[in-house]
């Protein structure tokens, strides 16, 4: 697969990628903040962003709480760049200017205007830090469209370096792991190696680079956890910063598949040879599952009807299918013949060669094994309920995607019973009782009773739910968006007038 592996991850400064597991954490800051020092010293500036990029990463792989993971990079390393006022403080403050969050930015701001009020400026080099310019992009990808990794080169002066992000495709497309190559050469020759029979490289535009990129770094640096490498939560925020350079307009159009494309490539499969046995067994249930298969597979922009891979077919039947449709007994029984059959389809529509379509259908009897136990987990059984409503097998995928995550705003997923019973949250009343135990002690203000604020509050969860009005997410997602909590957000909303 395209993956950053051994085989294709870049060389480049190294970085002590188990260390947090091995080390004192304070023996591991004094260290990594030395390193800092003296590449700053020595005025790397590539260096020294990897540097700086991985000390500001400590706190986030420590799993700090957000204001203390920014306590510690106030506490530490801006205090650190002033505590001795120099040329090399100013320039490490100038580094985390560059590429830390607004919060840091802010910090190593104040700080820095102290240090030039004393007459302390950064050198001349470190004024270029995150203005590197692109020169060139490679995609290597594979056949079945489950992954991608997208490298881009850039220059400092004289020298080149690259820097490489793996994109998971199975869900929303994701940044799974960031690589910096202090040698543009070796990534551009490991992003070419012909290592794997069933992946691609094309030499792709800048701004197309930008567009496979963007987005999936950002999410990737939302939801990197504790599985992510030190070396990825490091270099993420030195990856969207590069990212940034690149063209934002130039890009080829992405082609659009509609409800029509996708419509029309159902009925095509159910009028191919491979269908006619299940068709012929159930006709309806054929269409269903046909129609929740070729729905998946173009959920995204650009992505047409009938793409799938192995590791997608994994995450749509062990993932989406359980979390989202409440299946019939006969959907249940007809699923494997079905989709197999749906697969073979796929592979022939797509025109893959024999190895790749052995390759996509190999797994799948490992996948029908584990659908049981998958779908009937009292988690999956919960989740389902968010759209009981609205899970029909033609549904527009994104557009389930968005509802999910409205109502999931309003009612968080509540634990199973300790019988492991499901909670029904597609019942208003079952609703009705997890709102009254979250906000039931809620002291309410604005002059309202215990009572009203309560009524209130079902109103405000009822308007999430049923997004009627829809002002009332949209006024949500502005609180949200300014760093306000969704539970105060809800007690807000429920104060206003009606």
């Amino acid at each position: 697969m395209a993956r950053v592996s051994k085989k294709t991850r870049p060389r480049r400064h190294p970085v002590p990628a188990s260390a947090p597991g091995r080390e004192d954490p304070g023996n591991l800051v004094e260290r990594m903040v030395g390193s800092l020092w003296r590449a700053v010293a020595a005025g790397d500036l590539l260096r020294a962003e990897l540097e700086a990029a991985t000390c500001m990463a400590l706190p986030r792989v420590g799993q700090l709480a957000p204001g203390d993971a920014q306590a510690f990079i106030s506490k530490v390393l801006v205090k650190e760049a002033i505590r001795q006022p120099s040329a090399d403080g100013a320039a490490m403050l100038r580094l985390l200017m560059a590429l830390g969050s607004p919060a840091t930015k802010r910090s190593a701001s104040q700080a820095l205007g102290q240090l030039t009020e004393a007459g302390m400026y950064p050198p001349d080099w470190v004024t270029g830090a995150g203005k590197a310019i692109p020169v060139q992009a490679w995609r290597r990808y594979d056949v079945f469209g489950d992954d991608e990794a997208i490298a881009v080169t850039f220059r400092y002066g004289d020298a080149e370096h690259g820097v490489v992000g793996q994109i998971d495709l199975t869900g929303i497309p994701v940044a799974v792991a960031v690589g910096v190559a202090t040698s543009a050469a070796s990534l551009i020759e490991a992003i070419n190696r012909e290592d794997d029979p069933f992946d691609r490289t094309e030499q792709i535009d800048l701004a197309e680079a930008r567009r496979h990129l963007e987005a999936p770094l950002a999410r990737g640096d939302e939801q990197a956890g504790a599985g992510a490498s030190v070396d990825t939560v490091a270099y993420l925020p030195v990856a969207r910063s590069r990212v940034r350079r690149l063209p934002a307009e130039g890009a080829a159009a992405v082609p659009v598949f509609t409800a029509a494309d996708r419509a029309a490539a159902v009925d095509d499969f159910l009028k191919s040879p491979l269908a006619a046995d299940v068709v012929a067994a159930d006709e309806d249930t054929a269409r269903f599952w046909a129609e929740v298969l070729t729905g998946y597979s173009s959920r995204l922009p650009g992505e047409p009807p009938g793409q799938v891979g192995p590791r997608k077919l994994a995450h749509l039947l062990l993932g989406h299918v359980p979390n989202t449709f409440d299946l019939s007994v006969e959907q249940r029984q007809h699923l494997e013949p079905v989709v197999t059959a749906w697969t073979g389809w796929s592979a022939e529509h797509r025109g893959l060669d024999e190895a790749a379509t052995a390759r996509l259908t190999e797994s799948l009897p490992q996948v029908f094994a584990r659908f049981g136990p998958a779908y009937d987990d009292p988690e999956a059984v919960t989740a389902r309920g968010y759209l009981a409503d609205l899970a029909v097998s033609d549904a527009d995928v994104s557009g389930l995607a968005t509802q999910v995550a409205r109502r999931v705003f309003a009612v968080p997923l509540p634990v199973s019973a300790s019988d492991g019973t499901p909670v029904q949250v597609s019942d208003p009343a079952v609703r009705r009782a997890l709102t009254q135990d979250e906000f039931g002690a809620c002291t309410p203000h604005a002059g309202l009773t215990q009572e009203e604020f309560l009524v209130a509050v079902h109103r405000v969860i009822a308007e999430l739910w049923d997004d009627d009005p829809q002002e009332t997410f949209q006024a949500a997602r502005r609180m949200f968006a300014s760093g306000a909590d969704r539970h105060d957000i809800i007690h807000t909303l429920a104060e206003r007038p009606a």
